[in-house]
């Protein structure tokens, strides 16, 4: 036997024992993370279950439980109540709890612009927000869109007690803007593939008035998480944003994909209108200040706007101190 070929089978021997020894140590578990939605899981939320879908929170080491939600203020609720690890919520909610003593900071921005909207009735020749004035507007009683309305009217230079309110529960929304009862409704830009899809089939043209085309621009939803957590577990709050982000990213360049991704885990959703929701995300993350420090950046200018508006606008009278608001220490260096 020449040497060459004696040493190439002791290499192969080594190899196997090492392989049998490794095999037996016991595996390091995943951490165990559980993620607060908002609401039911949809297309908004592809970033997070795309991220599973493709091993990324594995290879963090995080083994993630991503939990349904029931609204803005739920979300923190829960998340403060230790049902959550972190949450994906809504960055006002979060500054109501904080001067409420409850103490929960955002850890990487989503939605960096503001997603609040009317959609208009195009044969209601509503064409700048002055045009709202003697209009209906239909909406819930406590919709967050309608109680930042005085300021969006501040904004946009506009009398903001000159529309009339019709006041009607979610599910009669769209029914009340396509019977003409209202010119407009308020929404969300998430709203555009389930409202667009139903105006087509009722023979409606509609045309979406967005906050943010009128200088009223600030912070929504956010990765969330407790002032406990971020002292306590800083190692898995960077791995889980980091996974998160990158699974955002990865949504971002395949948004079909992504929908695909979505419909498989949740077979009642329509995979086309998914994909439209994780490109409507797209266009609220990727801002100015995303594209200059990355994906996730949260602006002290644009926090201390968001502050004042909703402590405004929401008449809120704790002492909120904005840099217990918010950290950019988690997010990808």
């Amino acid at each position: 036997m020449n040497t060459t070929s004696w040493l190439a089978r002791l290499a192969c021997a080594l190899s196997a024992l090492a392989c049998v020894f490794f095999s037996a140590l016991p595996s390091h578990a995943a951490d165990k993370v559980v993620l607060g939605l908002d609401w039911q899981a949809l297309g908004r939320h592809a970033g997070f279950f795309v991220a599973k879908a493709n091993g990324f929170y594995d290879r963090e080491g995080l083994d993630v439980d991503i939990q349904r939600g029931y609204g803005a203020a739920d979300s923190v609720k829960r998340l403060a109540g230790g049902e959550s690890t972190f949450a994906f919520g809504d960055y006002g909610s979060l500054i109501l709890a904080r001067a409420e003593g409850i103490k929960v900071k955002a850890i990487a921005m989503i939605y960096a612009r503001g997603p609040y909207v009317l959609w208009t009735r195009q044969d209601a020749k509503i064409a700048s927000p002055k045009d709202l004035a003697g209009k209906s507007i239909g909406s819930p009683a406590g919709a967050s869109v309608r109680l930042l309305f005085p300021a969006f009217a501040n904004t946009a230079g506009f009398d903001a007690n000159s529309v009339k309110w019709v006041t009607v529960d979610a599910a009669g929304l769209y029914p009340l803007l396509f019977s003409g009862q209202a010119q407009a409704v308020v929404d969300y830009e998430l709203g555009w593939p389930t409202i667009s899809k139903r105006a087509s089939e009722a023979g409606i043209a509609l045309a979406p008035m967005k906050f943010a085309d009128y200088g009223f621009d600030i912070y929504s939803n956010a990765i969330l998480a407790t002032d406990d957590t971020l002292k306590n577990k800083p190692d898995i709050t960077r791995r889980f944003v980091n996974a998160s982000l990158a699974g955002m990213r990865a949504a971002f360049e395949n948004p079909a994909a992504a929908g695909e991704i979505m419909k498989k885990a949740f077979p009642m959703l329509d995979a086309g209108s998914a994909a439209q929701e994780v490109e409507i995300v797209r266009s609220l993350a990727e801002g100015a200040d995303a594209k200059q420090h990355g994906l996730g950046y949260i602006s002290s200018a644009k926090a201390q706007l968001t502050k004042d508006v909703i402590i405004k606008s929401y008449g809120v009278k704790g002492e909120v101190a904005l840099d217990e608001t918010f950290t950019n220490e988690f997010l990808p260096k």
